[in-house]
């Protein structure tokens, strides 16, 4: 076998192969901010109800600043059940006490399509 009759081809392979090394390397290092990339959304937890049904809690930061958002997840839809700034207590809860929790039935039953009630704290 006559390897140099080969050389013409695999050096345009390697050529090629550096070019597409190079593009990606300039496009992740070239991605501008907000492009997806960066830490706009945050998973912070999430909790397992059923097989196919789950509470996630994510952070977004919108204009005013970071927002948490619990959400409520099936393979249907995507339902929003309490959104809260960060940093900031839910509105209408006094200076030092958290802000109350929703029970898990409550939770599924706004999975499920039904109004949630708050059960009242003990």
């Amino acid at each position: 076998m006559n390897f140099a009759s080969y050389a013409p081809a695999l050096g345009l392979l390697l050529v090629m192969g550096l070019l597409a090394w190079a593009l990606q390397w300039v496009k992740k290092r070239t991605a501008p901010a907000g492009s997806g990339q960066g830490a706009e959304l945050r998973l912070v937890s999430q909790l397992v109800l059923g097989p196919q049904q789950r509470v996630v809690v994510v952070e977004v930061d919108g204009p005013h600043g970071p927002v948490q958002l619990t959400l409520g997840v099936t393979p249907q839809h995507v339902r929003t059940l309490h959104t809260q700034a960060v940093g900031r207590p839910a509105p209408g809860t006094p200076a030092g006490t958290a802000a109350p929790t929703p029970s898990y039935a409550a939770v599924a039953q706004a999975l499920r399509g039904g109004a949630a009630r708050q059960e009242p704290a003990a």
